[in-house]
């Protein structure tokens, strides 16, 4: 293996070991001061059978001394593979140390002065660079590959494969030699060498022939020409025949038309001609509230109730008395609250028994504890004088009198200000104009507020209930109307052509409908009115149908040109399409639109 590898480095001059007398090699000085006292600083170290290269290179950079001598055992097959000597010394460089090896092995000495390797003869002697000289090599150890027959050197070529070398190892070798060659220097020495470096072997061309054809390539292409062939004529045919457009766009001198009228809101059917048409209305309710202060100052309190039991003293008839009767008790009064009969005198003259009534309730004319009476007061019947009187069955009970804070009318009225002012307004109407569809117009001036009956809690004369503020209520509805688009652009045209009556050489270009404008809306019986007014045109009725006849296989100029002829036109645009279009050839190709003179 080391002998083809060595044939592979650029180097590879067969290497000999001069002789002089003995078998001993001779060593080329490495420095003329060498002395044994070199010796100092150098870590020697032996290397075993089973060491590979690998623990070798591990070994060499753990070394503390900068030079470093290898013993080798006697025909160490590490270290006979140039390819591991120059992985060794390329370690050695990368580790700053200098490498000696220290053997009598012939083999390894070649190797050695190869790659200019210091070698020593023993352990204490000092380390010399091998002398390479070809010309004393004999000539029976130089191979020629001329002399092989091609059995020897297809051999030679399979050395490797049969020595089963790590292909590791011949990609480093590789690396390596690469390098040196970059840096010109073959001789791994660190030094670049004096001769220009070889140029790279360049690959060789292969011999030109015929060529085969491929049919499949040639399929493939007439294929795709083909296709692209097809989508050229329908394109072709696409942009003659159907792909040609053209737009007309005639502007007109046109007269103003004003417009007012009154239109009718109901819910009735559209009639534009009469002026009616069917509103749009939105609506939303919100219940409103608002707290104030009673102000109002009254006495308050209950009335006195009991029952009284009336006695008749002369009457020799039943007496009948109503309910509603007044009783009297000095200036404290009562109301008699039930019909009642009081029975008729009865016994002698000289002995008369009165009649008496079962207990009668009555209740007090006014609040106030003195109408609380005692048991057995005796009160008069009014109307009854002197025939009949009433006594209390028991003591009244229930009569109270205070003086309270009350709602009046004046604290409802200011409430309702304040309620009225903190609506928004503004805001519920944005409401309303979004639930309007795009295709209404909305009168701005029908937006209402109703309000429905304002409610108060407590109400008028009575007292806040304890704790809570008095507080009003009402109902507010929000109203905003609009009428649809086609209704008021149907009743814009109406009012236009009543203008133009039977006269056949007038058209209608814009009925004003952008610039329409709603005034005076209000109630009417059960619907509401409104004033519609705007500006409409009125110019010269060109016939769309005969324009794009003329135009049919004619160029922009020369369809300009007849049609700002006409009386009543003021400027003609012509446009065709796509870009390559110079004139349309059929009329449902082309397009008349017609502008208004500004």
């Amino acid at each position: 293996m080391s002998s083809k590898l060595d044939k592979m480095d650029n180097k590879s001059t067969p290497v000999r070991v001069k002789s002089s007398g003995s078998d001993k090699p001779k060593l080329d000085k490495l420095d003329d001061n060498s002395a044994p006292d070199k010796l100092q600083g150098r870590d020697t170290i032996y290397i075993d059978t089973e060491d590979d290269i690998t623990s070798i290179i591990e070994k060499v950079k753990k070394s503390e001394n900068p030079v470093v001598a290898l013993v080798p055992p006697s025909r160490a097959g590490t270290l006979q593979s140039v390819v591991n000597l120059k992985l060794l010394q390329r370690a050695a460089k990368t580790a700053r140390k200098k490498l000696t090896l220290i053997t009598n092995d012939r083999a390894l000495i070649g190797l050695a002065a190869g790659l200019k390797i210091p070698v020593a003869k023993s352990v204490n002697a000092q380390a010399e660079i091998p002398v390479s000289d070809a010309d004393e090599i004999p000539g029976n150890d130089i191979i020629d590959g001329n002399d092989l027959s091609i059995g020897e050197l297809a051999a030679l070529g399979d050395e490797p494969i049969r020595n089963k070398e790590n292909k590791a190892a011949a990609a480093a070798v590789k690396s390596i030699e690469t390098d040196d060659r970059i840096r010109n220097d073959h001789d791994a020495d660190g030094v670049p060498d004096d001769d220009p470096a070889p140029p790279e072997p360049q690959p060789r061309k292969p011999v030109k022939g015929k060529k085969v054809p491929n049919f499949d390539k040639f399929r493939k292409k007439l294929f795709i020409f083909g296709g692209l062939g097809v989508v050229l004529i329908a394109f072709l045919t696409w942009a003659i025949f159907f792909a040609p457009r053209g737009t007309i766009t005639v502007q007109a001198q046109t007269n103003n038309s004003d417009i007012s009228t009154t239109v009718t809101l109901s819910s009735a059917n559209t009639d534009v001609k009469n002026g009616v048409i069917s509103p749009v209305i939105k609506q939303k309710k919100n219940n409103e509230s608002i707290e104030f202060t009673a102000t109002g100052v009254k006495e308050i309190g209950e009335k006195a109730t009991g029952k009284v039991v009336i006695y008749n003293t002369n009457a020799l008839d039943p007496i009948n008395i109503s309910a509603g009767t007044t009783l009297a008790s000095g200036n404290l009064y009562f109301v008699l609250n039930e019909n009642v009969v009081v029975p008729k005198v009865t016994g002698t003259i000289s002995d008369p028994k009165p009649g008496v009534s079962k207990p009668v309730s009555v209740t007090a004319a006014n609040i106030g504890s003195e109408y609380n009476i005692d048991a057995d007061k005796q009160l008069n019947i009014s109307g009854f004088t002197n025939r009949v009187y009433a006594v209390a069955d028991k003591d009244f009970t229930g009569g109270s009198k205070e003086t309270a804070k009350v709602v009046q009318q004046s604290d409802i009225d200011l409430a309702t200000e304040k309620l009225k002012n903190q609506l928004n307004e503004t805001k519920s109407k944005e409401e309303l104009t979004n639930q309007m569809s795009d295709d209404t117009s909305v009168i701005t001036d029908s937006f209402t507020v109703d309000y429905g009956q304002f409610t108060s809690a407590p109400a008028v004369d009575h007292p806040p209930t304890q704790g809570k503020q008095p507080t009003l209520t009402v109902e507010v509805t929000y109203t905003l109307i609009g009428v649809s688009n086609d209704d008021l652009n149907a009743l814009l045209n109406a009012q236009l052509n009543d203008k133009i009556g039977g006269s056949s050489g007038q058209k209608i270009y814009s009925n004003g409908f952008k610039t329409v404008k709603f005034k005076n809306f209000q109630a009417a019986g059960s619907g509401f009115s409104v004033v519609v007014s705007t500006t409409g045109k009125l110019g010269p009725k060109l016939d769309e149908e005969k324009i794009k006849e003329m135009a049919v296989g004619k160029r922009s100029g020369e369809i300009r040109e007849t049609l700002t002829k006409i009386n009543g036109v003021s400027d003609v645009e012509v446009k065709f399409s796509p870009f390559w279009v110079g004139s349309v050839s059929k009329t449902d190709r082309l397009t008349v639109n017609f502008a208004v003179d500004e």
